[in-house]
Order: structure tokens, then C-alpha cells, then sequence
């Protein structure tokens, strides 16, 4: 696998996956993967997703090598349901210098999908008026995204969805999946004997609150604080994903910045205890970083 898929995620979502037990937390190489292989993967594939959208909106801004051209594209993604597309090529017409015809084709279309967005709007307060607020929110969340070029209703609407997101009636609702999801992962790491990981999982799930998991998460999370024992090994479970997540960058400079490696490398001798598998590893490497280049 890849290091990057590694490197990609953050403590965060490395800390949501299951781990080994505590017991095993030392003994885990970070050549091995470390913790957070699948939460990896799947933010990279995100990651990824997300720059091949952006990359299809600039490949078509490159193809057209004029205004009448990109009319021509603006219209057809448009049609083709592809607003953001559309809204960027049109905003590119509008503000162009020298100005032709197509300047005020360009405005009067964007005006045009203004009324198109607030028309969408209304149907997604519609659908929150029937209490289907999932579906709701996930219409409301695609068009902040696909008007943002849109001028005066990108504000409109980022404003509107901004507003309706901090009402905890909602909030309770929109994050009732992750925190529930998040509570299942957190007892199950209970069971399996995993109270450190499973602390920093109830962490995360009661950061969603108003939702109904969240809370439960919360009154857990507060017991376990107040076991001075747990918080202890969950302290260490952290630093030692830190030292691993902090290895992995290391692993990447090697060769573009070596100095920067060896810092990274050093930092993780200075913070993983001497018995861990991560700080055997950055001792090694530091080795190879000092040995003399074979010619």
C-alpha cells in the first residue's frame, strides 16, 4: 500500500479506527501500516474524487480558447446538469476584458441560474417543512457547493444553509449516523479490551451533540475521566499514534529533505518510549540517514 494513504489521514479519523490491544499499542510497527489503514484509504479516495472534479472543471476552461467558446461549453454543461461547471465558465464571459457580445450573455445566463438555485432552495425548504431533513440537507449542501460562482445567490444560499446547520433540531438529526456509529465502534473497542482507543472514540462521537449517541458517548467519556488509570494509557495510545503519524511524514522527506526527515525522526525519539516498535524504527532510519553514500 502506498505510504501516502498513510500520511493522508489525520490523528483524527486515524484515532476512529479499531486498533489492537493496549497491550500490543508498543509493539506495533509503523512499517506495518499503523493504526488507520481503512479511514486511509478511504480519505484518499476522497481526496482523490475531489481533485478529478477540479480537474474536469479546468480541462474544460483550457479547451475554450475564447468567449464564443466558452459560451458554447457553459451552455452545454448546463444542460448537461452540471451548474458549477457552467456558473464558471459564464462568470469568466461576464467579467472579461475587452468586452463583446457575449459579455451580457454571459450575466443574463448567470442571473438566469440565480432563479434556477432559489428555485432549488425553496424545494429543499420544502422537504425540511416534511421533516425530511436528511434529504433535505444533502440538496441544500450540493447547491452551496455547485452555485458557489453564482453571484448574489451564493451568498443567499450559503448564508440560508450556514443558518439552518447550527439549529441544534437539525444538528441532532444530521448527526445522529456518525455519533451512533462512532458510540457501536467505542463499546465494542470496550469489550475487546481496547480502553484507550475506545476513550478517544467517545471523544469524537460526543462532539456531535444534540444528537441522541452523542450524549450517551458524553456520559461515558465523563466516566472514563475520571478513571486517572484509563486516562493515563489513553494519553500514551495517543502520543504513540502521533509518533506514528509523525514517522510516516518523515518517511516521505527522506529523500526530497533529508534534514527535515532527521527532525522529524528525532522528534519521534524524544517523544515515543524507548520499548515502542515506532521509536526502534526511527532509530534505525536515522541510522540510514547518517550512513555514507555508496558510490
Amino acid at each position: 500500500m502506498p505510504k501516502h494513504f498513510v500520511v493522508a489521514v489525520c490523528l483524527v479519523s486515524i484515532c476512529l479506527q479499531s486498533g489492537p490491544l493496549w497491550a500490543g499499542h508498543r509493539g506495533m510497527s509503523p512499517r506495518g501500516g499503523g493504526w488507520g489503514i481503512a479511514g486511509a484509504a478511504a480519505a484518499w479516495a476522497a481526496q482523490r474524487a475531489a481533485w478529478e472534479r477540479r480537474e474536469a472543471i479546468a480541462e474544460a476552461i483550457r479547451r475554450a480558447k475564447n468567449n464564443q467558446q466558452r459560451m458554447v461549453y457553459a451552455d452545454q454543461a448546463r444542460k448537461q446538469g452540471k451548474p458549477r461547471l457552467a456558473a464558471t465558465l459564464y462568470l469568466r464571459v461576464a467579467l472579461a476584458r475587452p468586452r463583446d457580445k457575449n459579455n451580457n450573455a454571459a450575466k443574463n445566463a448567470l442571473k438566469a441560474m440565480a432563479d434556477e438555485g432559489r428555485a432549488e432552495m425553496q424545494k429543499a425548504d420544502e422537504l425540511l417543512a416534511q421533516n425530511e431533513i436528511v434529504e433535505a440537507f444533502q440538496k441544500l449542501d450540493y447547491l452551496v457547493w455547485a452555485y458557489e460562482e453564482v453571484p448574489e445567490f451564493n451568498h443567499e444560499i450559503a448564508d440560508h444553509v450556514s443558518k439552518l446547520h447550527h439549529e441544534s433540531r437539525y444538528q441532532a438529526v444530521l448527526n445522529e449516523k456518525s455519533a451512533a456509529d462512532l458510540l457501536t465502534q467505542a463499546q465494542k473497542q470496550e469489550q475487546d479490551d481496547e480502553r484507550c482507543c475506545a476513550y478517544w472514540t467517545y471523544e469524537e462521537a460526543a462532539k456531535l451533540t444534540p444528537a441522541p449517541s452523542a450524549i450517551k458517548a458524553a456520559e461515558r467519556f465523563d466516566a472514563m475521566q475520571k478513571d486517572p488509570e484509563i486516562v493515563a494509557e489513553a494519553e500514551e495510545c495517543r502520543m504513540l499514534r502521533e509518533c506514528h503519524h509523525t514517522f510516516h511524514t518523515a518517511e516521505l522527506l527522506e529523500k526530497s529533505l533529508p534534514e527535515k526527515a532527521e527532525s522529524l525522526f528525532k522528534e519521534v525519539l524524544a517523544k515515543a518510549p524507548r520499548d515502542s516498535e515506532v521509536h526502534r524504527c526511527a532509530e534505525e532510519e536515522l541510522a540510514k540517514l547518517h550512513a555514507p553514500k555508496q558510490r
